[in-house]
């Protein structure tokens, strides 16, 4: 519907009467990317904004159902592309190539994979020898003009994790992925080498404007590497794939996707490429950042409603991961949810049958254009200051990742935001028995392996001895250093509590528990009780529920908490404090509810349980009194 200033000025006068006394403003909010959202979106909004002429050109909103192949050798590889395709998958993303070797090893593990109709995306991380043998085997198999995909790897991808140069300098990656690319097109073979890997930068916690400042930035640098490497604009920008991870923020995350294909539109114009280049392609994944390990299947719903925004958006290729991905230990059953979800969002939902099925929303679309022009200054601003690498050098973009990160986890530790099954509504049934690991980092090498120091070198390599080689910088004198990024899940600290209650508790054989003392009715009480059960819960501590009227002796433990309303906290007194700690040599009184200054001072109360307070620090707390390592 098309809203005209009149009808905007009626609905903000009919708010107002419902807000009944609420200032209007509180209908606004601001995002972690400093976007203020208003409650309603009108043509004017949009209208208002200088619009881009960018437009995406694809014919449908098809996508590739791209899902990651979860394997450790090649026979388990090459049953589990086996099992894809019997359920309809034609593409597969593999991120773990450290187990194929050798060409027996591809013979067994892509057995099943037909190079003409199927396609594929491998992520080789570090393991760079991976690419010519894959090249090699596919060409004494006349495959390698079929091939459809992407085989490559980011060449910042080591040192935004390590912090360093490893044992190639970036230079020598430019120059094998430039050789890389050279070889590819001089064999009529059309892979995609260059992966951007812009989920890097979600996974340390980027708000949707970083993502993009960032990943384009990184772009850009690599670019102007390959075209001081003999390669046309356009040659470079088909051989690009960038991955990006989507977010739990569901009209920004449809946004930052819409934003990208503008920005890389206007990157490949300013360089000079042509119409055709001016397309990206893009790869999509669900977040590791906001997933949980406890209360696992909530990340059912969280890799749904992501998979829908990247297919609302328009990506190329969606990759779901099972909601179990977390865990120390995965089933089928997590697999087959993610592809299934896929599936629905196709065929069930028809999303592939709208080219834009967010054209034309008023939100969105400010939304998206917002996103571009702020990011597009930025990335601009970069490049003159002498480009990406030149700021990690100088720390620049780490501090701001932490910065973001730092604020994402204060909101959850003061319980801003609710992550299900964490820091609310925990389920003390539910158990982690292995300690978490954090995101995975960059992907061990073979040191035993034959090095080799350039792309020609290693398919000599490959093709005398088929097998792996290991893409070494000779005389690696100086190191280039930067800060690394970090990556975490967001409530890795939170479960970590849990873990250490757990183990308490299997040690001691005891529950941890904390004694409740309410007052007055269960009307009165149990708004407070319900949020102090919920918060304890959240670091594997129960409660204990005594009511006032029925207190005859002092509970065992050395920690209690008082709770109700105001009214019935004047039956507190000096009396009632003394009876609480008789026959105690320590214990720690806290009290629910803000106001109660005096009666802490009075009483000797340790604390006070609000719905405002950090949680987290409290929780830490609670271990620390009763015995739990931290």
């Amino acid at each position: 519907m098309i809203h005209t200033k009149g009808n905007w000025n009626d609905w903000k006068a009919e708010a107002k009467k419902a807000l009944r006394g609420k200032v209007f403003e509180s209908l606004s909010s601001t995002t972690y990317e400093g976007i203020k959202l208003r409650p309603l979106y009108t043509k004017e909004d949009y209208d208002s904004r200088q619009q881009s002429s960018i437009h995406d050109h694809r014919q449908s909103n098809d996508w590739n159902i791209s899902q990651v192949l979860l394997a450790e050798h090649c026979h388990e590889l090459s049953e589990k592309i086996k099992q894809a395709k019997n359920k309809g998958q034609s593409s597969f993303y593999l991120d773990n190539v450290r187990f194929l070797r050798k060409f027996e090893d591809l013979d067994t593990a892509f057995l099943h994979i037909d190079w003409v109709k199927d396609s594929f995306l491998f992520d080789v991380g570090e393991d760079i020898g991976f690419i010519p043998l894959l090249l090699q085997f596919c060409k004494k198999r006349n495959e390698l003009k079929n091939l459809k995909g992407t085989l490559g790897f980011d060449p910042y991808e080591s040192i935004l994790i390590n912090g360093e140069e490893d044992i190639r300098t970036i230079k020598t990656q430019f120059d094998y992925l430039a050789d890389t690319i050279k070889w590819c097109q001089k064999h009529e073979c059309e892979v995609r080498c260059f992966l951007i890997k812009g989920d890097l930068y979600h996974e340390a916690g980027a708000n949707a404007l970083q993502e993009l400042i960032y990943t384009f930035s990184h772009a850009l640098d690599v670019i102007n590497e390959l075209l001081n490497r003999d390669l046309s604009i356009d040659i470079i920008a088909k051989n690009i794939t960038f991955s990006f991870a989507i977010g739990s923020n569901f009209f920004m995350e449809i946004a930052k996707f819409r934003a990208a294909k503008q920005l890389w539109a206007s990157l490949i114009h300013a360089l000079g490429g042509n119409e055709e280049s001016q397309k990206m392609y893009l790869h999509a994944r669900t977040s590791l950042f906001n997933k949980t390990t406890y209360d696992v299947h909530v990340n059912l719903l969280r890799a749904t409603t992501e998979g829908f925004a990247a297919a609302v958006a328009g990506v190329n290729e969606l990759s779901i991961y099972p909601f179990d991905y977390v865990l120390p230990s995965r089933g089928e059953l997590g697999e087959r949810i993610a592809r299934n979800t896929q599936f629905i969002l196709k065929e069930e939902s028809l999303l592939s049958s709208v080219i834009d099925p967010a054209g034309g929303s008023y939100y969105v679309e400010t939304l998206t254009n917002e996103l571009a022009e702020r990011a597009w200054k930025d990335i601009k601003e970069i490049d003159e200051k002498g480009g990406f690498l030149h700021l990690l050098k100088e720390g620049e973009p780490q501090k701001e990742l932490e910065a973001i990160l730092e604020k994402r986890v204060a909101d959850v530790n003061k319980s801003k935001t609710t992550i299900i099954g964490t820091n609310a509504f925990a389920n003390l049934s539910d158990q982690v028995v292995v300690k978490l690991q954090a995101i995975k980092q960059a992907k061990e090498l073979h040191p035993e392996s034959k090095q080799v120091v350039a792309f020609q070198d290693a398919l000599l390599f490959v093709n005398k001895n088929k097998e792996v080689p290991i893409v070494k910088t000779q005389n690696l004198l100086e190191q280039l250093k930067i800060t690394p990024i970090k990556t975490r899940r967001l409530v890795e600290h939170i479960e970590q509590l849990r873990i250490n209650a757990e183990s308490y508790i299997k040690k001691n054989h005891q529950q941890l528990k904390v004694n409740v003392i309410v007052f007055g009715r269960l009307k009165d009480y149990k708004p407070r009780l319900d949020f102090v059960a919920s918060l304890l819960a959240s670091g594997g501590i129960k409660v204990e529920v005594l009511s006032y009227d029925q207190f005859l002796s002092p509970p065992n433990d050395n920690v209690i908490i008082l709770c109700g309303n105001d009214e019935g906290y004047n039956l507190i007194d000096s009396s009632f404090i003394s009876k609480i700690k008789e026959g105690k040599k320590s214990v720690h009184l806290f009290i629910t509810g803000n106001g109660h200054e005096k009666k802490m001072a009075e009483y000797g109360l340790n604390g006070v349980i609000t719905a405002n307070m950090n949680a987290y620090k409290f929780l830490v707390t609670m271990h620390h009194l009763m015995g739990v390592r931290n």
